[in-house]
């Protein structure tokens, strides 16, 4: 568990990030099933919370173990 300021932080991040993510991805499943309109952002939106997700979680990792 997180313990300082920072590992919050960066706990927070992988938090929105998977949050987005689903969000995101879910909606482009349905564009692809033809149940909503594609949207160009959304495909942006999901590689920029993918893109942070790693990011944070990678950095996550790092600080929570020393």
């Amino acid at each position: 568990m997180p313990q300082t300021l920072i590992d919050w932080i960066l706990f927070a991040a992988v938090m929105a990030s998977t949050m987005g993510m689903a969000a995101t991805t879910t909606k482009l499943g349905m564009a692809l099933r033809g149940r909503a309109a594609l949207d160009r952002r959304d495909i942006h939106a999901a590689y920029a919370f993918g893109v942070l997700l790693a990011l944070s979680a990678l950095l996550f990792l790092l600080v929570e173990g020393r």
